[in-house]
Order: structure tokens, then C-alpha cells, then sequence
């Protein structure tokens, strides 16, 4: 058995130029900045059952996960995304008194292939109302 101590500062640090993690989850909490009233894990990352890498599994944090200055992205396949239509939703429901969902799953080359023929239609319909010389 091994008992490791830390002294009372803040940080720890680990000089090495690998660090192996044995396990599939790798949580970070930090009870002073959770929700008032949140419970259960806080899984920042975890080896799913897929042998993938996943990013606040289970949306554990209820805040989100926030990304801030990429620069790049290599996406393989199709890159699957949530579109949150809130204030649509709500002015149609302000406007109709019905019931309306707010969320659309859409996958990226879907969204680029449907802008690429709304633009090649506008092109053309452009070219038809200019006058001919």
C-alpha cells in the first residue's frame, strides 16, 4: 500500500513526459463551483464502450462544455451537432398557444450540401432576371 501527501498549497504538479491513466474515467469536481442543488458524477472524460474518447459524459456538467479559441478541427464522418431554436419556439408559441419543440439534430455535410443547391437555385434564378445585352 502507497500513501501519497500533499502539503497545503493549491496545485500539484507531475513532471513526466507521460501520464498513463488506468482507468475509463477521469472526473473533475469542484464542489464550490456546482449549481446549487446539482448531484451525482462529474465525468470530464471517459474511454467510452465504443473505444472513444467522450467529452462530459452523460452531459454530467450541467453547464456545458465551453471550447474556447480552436484551431483546428479534423472531423472523420459525419459531424452530428444540436441547434437550439428557443426563441423561435417561444415567439411561436407566444403566437399560436401550441406546443413546439425546441432542439434540431443536424449533421454538418447535410447543412453544407443544402446551402450549396439553395445557392446554385439562387445563381440561377439571378441569372434569369438579369437582362440579356
Amino acid at each position: 500500500m502507497t500513501d501519497i501527501l500533499f502539503d497545503n498549497s493549491e496545485e500539484m504538479t507531475i513532471l513526466c513526459d507521460n501520464l498513463n491513466v488506468r482507468g475509463h474515467d477521469l472526473l473533475l469536481d469542484s464542489p464550490a463551483r456546482r449549481a446549487a442543488g446539482s448531484r451525482g458524477f462529474r465525468r470530464a472524460l471517459v474511454h467510452d464502450g465504443n473505444d472513444g474518447l467522450t467529452i462530459n459524459f452523460n452531459g454530467d456538467y450541467p453547464g456545458g462544455v465551453t471550447i474556447n479559441h480552436v484551431r483546428s478541427l479534423d472531423v472523420t464522418g459525419d459531424l452530428r451537432f444540436k441547434i437550439s431554436h428557443r426563441d423561435e419556439v417561444e415567439d411561436h408559441m407566444v403566437l399560436s398557444g401550441g406546443h413546439a419543440h425546441s432542439d434540431e439534430t443536424a449533421t454538418l455535410g447535410e447543412v453544407i450540401k443544402t446551402l450549396r443547391r439553395e445557392i446554385a437555385e439562387l445563381r440561377a434564378q439571378i441569372a434569369a432576371l438579369a437582362p440579356t445585352p
